[in-house]
């Protein structure tokens, strides 16, 4: 669990998509261009992780986590440096931005999921928390790390300090410590009292077959509801500094509030990995994306300091939910056998929810003049998001059905 949770803390998703941000006005600068264009890096990166996302749990599930999320790290840190070397035209950036999302997508909670679920039972929900948090965590230290780089030396040199963390921090501790599962040293998962499984990694293990699940209702259900829940809250955070400044609240507060999303964004994780391993967990995923369309109805009805602060919290608790509550639905619904190939088309319609949501809201406000329009319609997906998510069955029927 702190291998998967150092592992993420400089996993692609910290390294690219959080420092973004630190990165854009200098990249404008030097590839003579517009800061929608540049984004537009970030969002390829989020498409192609999406749609790659199922073939890094097929590897997993076929050849094991240690050799496949160390072979993305070393990719990905090629990837940083060749970045640190990027010149016009901007095509090279996109073209890295993509070869980036294809190769290091093994260093995302996909990989990691299935090893930490591999190892726990009793309380999978806590220790999936727990070792994702490292998203949160790293997206808290590696934008002031690229900032810090970048003040003194430039952008360039801002990329090989991110290239250098993946490489010196996260490579070893995968390589030294890492274990794909349990049998390897000769122990039993925690919880588990009587071996369930065959010790070899590449034997049939419990649960159904991707070919099986994909025929559920279930699992269609569940890829629909993220998509919809990632589109609805990544879209409104993505856009909560314009819409405060919009409405007269200062540049500084409105960034405090998005600051206090991620810091919610980590207790999130923990504490919905904690609820879901003493409460059936699809009804504590309701209240969460319940209280997220609280949050979006609080930026509809009275944007204020206080009001949007509330909202991002809402907002973090819900999308804390992505790494860990996802992992432990597809488990306990489907089994071991083809856990991180299922993750995997499950994160992947989550992180393309989350491309959508950032394009349509700004579709939106250039449609109408305002953000009304993508508030009001991501708070009624949430609302359905929420229902939908109630009306799913117990874990033991699913694969009763399916036989």
């Amino acid at each position: 669990m702190a291998v998967a949770f150092v592992g993420q803390t400089f996993g692609i998703a910290p390294l690219l998509v959080y420092t973004f941000g630190v990165f854009a006005k200098p990249l404008a600068g030097a590839f003579h261009s517009n800061r929608g264009s540049i984004a537009l890096a970030v969002s390829l990166l989020d498409v192609i992780i999406g749609l790659s996302a199922p073939a890094a749990g097929w590897l997993v599930d076929r050849r094991g986590a240690r050799g496949v999320i160390a072979g993305s790290i070393v990719a990905l840190t090629a990837c940083l440096i060749a970045l640190a070397y990027v010149q016009p035209p901007l095509w090279h950036l996109y073209s890295l931005y993509a070869v980036a999302g294809l190769i290091g997508v093994a260093s995302s909670p996909v990989t990691y999921g299935r090893v930490v679920a591999n190892w726990f039972d009793r309380q999978r929900g806590l220790a999936l928390g727990l070792a994702t948090a490292g998203i949160g965590f790293g997206a808290f230290i590696t934008p002031i790390l690229a900032q810090f780089l970048l003040d003194r030396a430039g952008w360039r040199v801002a990329y090989l300090g991110l290239a250098g963390s993946a490489f010196l921090i996260a490579l070893p501790a995968v390589a030294l410590w890492l274990r794909g599962t349990p049998q390897e040293v000769g122990l039993l998962p925690d919880g588990v009292s009587a071996p369930r499984q065959p010790a070899s990694r590449t034997g049939p293990l419990a649960g159904m077959t991707a070919r099986e699940a994909i025929r559920t209702r279930t699992f269609w259900q569940l890829c629909i509801i993220f998509f919809c829940v990632a589109a609805c809250v990544n879209g409104s955070i993505a856009h909560l500094v314009p819409l405060l400044t919009d409405h007269g609240i200062s540049g500084r507060t409105a960034a405090l509030a998005t600051s206090l999303f991620g810091l919610t964004s980590i207790v999130g994780r923990v504490g919905n990995g904690y609820l879901v391993d003493r409460i059936f967990a699809p009804r504590v995923v309701a209240v969460l994306f319940a209280g997220a369309a609280i949050g979006v109805a609080l930026l509809l009805a009275d944007t204020t300091s206080a009001t949007a602060s509330l909202a991002a919290a809402l907002l973090g608790l819900a999308v804390g939910a992505e790494s860990d509550v996802i992992p432990f639905l597809i488990s306990r619904y489907f089994g071991m056998r083809a856990m991180a190939m299922l993750f995997g088309c499950a994160f992947g319609a989550y992180v393309l929810g989350n491309a959508s949501g950032r394009y349509l809201f700004a579709a939106g406000y250039d449609a109408a003049g305002s953000y009304t329009l993508p508030l009001e319609c991501a708070l009624g997906l949430l609302v359905l998001a929420s229902v939908a998510t109630l009306t799913l069955g117990r874990y033991d029927l699913v694969r009763e059905d399916s036989k």
